[in-house]
């Protein structure tokens, strides 16, 4: 039997030996791997596996597949995550081809779905959770292609002029590949990862930053047009039970909401509807936006807001109405989120920009992207693991 991971999916993993195959892949296109520490990013540039660079412990990179043996990968590594790259040369996306990743034994099936003008796409993570190896659908990347990408996992390309080129598979009758004329190094202070900062800060997919925990973070979603969002947020509390704020219930129950968690740590701050227009000579109408208000107590391990367009709306794509979020300390750090790899449906109703996660150190922000299913309106889950699951809690409330 089959076992069909849906993007943003997980299962545990208890094969030792795995063999994972990527399929429809663009000829040209590679296969690579980054073994990643806690944080997210490589030891060093040995951990980026490449045709150049085929063999660490743990992992090989042939072709269009990845040979996993966990029981050589070292001890703080924390995820093995399995990407492809468009070669330079082909000027079509990745999202060209419907991707697919089979794993074997095991029989997983991964559809990698979601794309639009990626370049270079995570498609897959085998990681470390509470002593034991999961798998994991991303099926997330990046337009910008290959330095985007191993920039994001700590591996910093000195020259982006055509980086991509040195990534194409050798031919057979070719001399020898010479060794890569990159740079290959720790990422510094202008990398695309960036690390803990301070300022105002736009994210792109598959990016995260640090910025300084103050008492009250602003969470705010924005929409230019004339329509109508909303924005709830699911906590995740460090005792392993998780709240919604929201301003509307659930499974048609207009009651079962509250505006704010049982410790008043996170709050909303009330429905703001469509934005109206007036006067005989119609002006534009003003933006609209929604904000949740946090308090990121020792408390709380991690927040998701949610942006919601319910089907009573009518239609209307999160990238038509150019909808973003923001993320504001009140210290000067504001961190902006937007919509840019959102497809043109008019029937897919929620987004999960990004996670806010609670640091010691300060505040993590993820961009996340996430988008539901056309014509679902169930809510997104955080688990315990930090991961959010699409299309998997209860459904909205007819607003």
């Amino acid at each position: 039997m089959t076992n069909d991971l849906a993007k943003g999916g997980n299962t545990p993993w208890a094969h030792p030996h795995a063999t994972l195959r990527v399929t429809r892949l663009p000829a040209a296109a590679s296969v690579l791997a980054f073994l990643v520490a806690e944080a997210g990013k490589v030891r060093t540039d040995d951990d980026f596996v490449y045709f150049n660079n085929p063999t660490v412990p743990g992992v090989t990179v042939r072709e269009h597949t990845a040979d996993i043996d966990l029981e050589q990968i070292p001890v703080d590594i924390a995820r093995i995550v399995i990407a492809a790259v468009q070669d330079d040369a082909d000027p079509a996306p990745l999202s060209a081809e419907l991707l697919h990743v089979t794993v074997d034994p095991g029989a997983v099936s991964i559809s990698v779905t979601g794309l639009t003008t990626e370049r270079a796409v995570v498609l897959v993570e085998v990681y470390r959770r509470a002593g034991e190896w999961k798998l994991r659908n991303v099926s997330a990347g990046w337009t910008e292609g290959f330095p985007a990408l191993v920039r994001a996992h700590g591996v910093d390309v000195a020259d982006d002029s055509a980086p991509e080129a040195v990534l194409s598979q050798p031919k057979p009758a070719a001399a020898p590949v010479p060794a890569p004329t990159l740079n290959l190094r720790k990422p510094g202070v202008d990398a695309v990862d960036l690390g803990k900062r301070s300022g105002t800060i736009s994210l792109r997919k598959g990016e995260q930053v640090t910025i300084t925990k103050t008492p009250r973070i602003i969470a705010t979603c924005t929409w230019p047009r004339d329509t109508d969002y909303d924005i709830y947020a699911l906590v995740r509390y460090r005792d392993n039970h998780c709240e919604t704020v929201s301003t509307f219930g659930t499974d048609g129950n207009g009651s079962d909401f509250q505006l704010a968690t049982t410790d008043r740590a996170v709050r909303h701050a009330g429905d703001v509807g469509r934005a109206k227009s007036s006067g005989w000579r119609k002006k534009a109408a003003q933006e609209g936006k929604e904000t949740i208000e946090i308090n990121l107590t020792p408390a709380i391990l991690a927040v998701v807001p949610v942006v919601y367009s319910a089907q009573s709306n009518g239609d209307g794509s999160f990238r038509r109405y150019q909808v973003s979020m923001a993320i504001d300390n009140g210290g000067g750090d504001k961190v902006t989120i937007d919509a840019s790899n959102a497809s043109d449906d008019e029937t897919v109703y929620s987004c999960v920009p990004g996670i806010i996660i609670n640091e010691p150190d300060g505040v993590r922000i993820q961009f996340l992207e996430l988008y539901s299913a056309p014509e679902n309106e169930q809510r997104p889950i955080l688990g315990a693991d930090m991961i959010v699951t699409m299309d998997a809690g209860p459904v909205n409330a007819f607003k």
